[in-house]
């Protein structure tokens, strides 16, 4: 099977509907200022409010002290947290969606239609 394709969507937030593709050898940086990757239109997210990224195959993101703190599924996180599918990131009052998404090949398709197990 190929890679799975990250995304992190805003789903609530004045960027609603804006979403971006992660690529895990990079860094990203989310905030208001320009120095974002991960740019928002949020007044109440720090300039620079959290880091994303890829260590070991396993995503993270970290609070960069920001002013009112970064949320997964509504806990303040302290350290680094790992993402998992469809993990809620609240920054300010934007909320976005760690979506992990598995490509499968055509003939992948194929077999899961006739209900055959694929090994992982």
């Amino acid at each position: 099977m190929d890679s799975g394709t990250i995304m992190l969507r805003v789903i609530r937030g004045e960027d609603r509907g804006k979403a971006w593709e992660l690529d895990p050898r990079q860094i990203y940086l989310l905030g208001r200022s320009r120095r974002c990757n991960l740019r928002l239109a949020d007044g109440a997210a720090s300039a620079s409010h959290a880091r994303v990224e890829c260590k070991h195959g396993i995503w993270f993101v970290t609070d960069v002290q920001s002013t009112h703190g970064t949320h997964v599924n509504r806990q303040r996180i302290l350290d680094a947290k790992p993402l998992f599918d469809r993990d809620l990131i609240q920054v300010g009052r934007t909320l976005l969606e760690f979506r992990e998404h598995e490509q499968l090949a055509p003939a992948d398709l194929g077999e899961i239609g006739r209900g055959v197990h694929l090994p992982e």
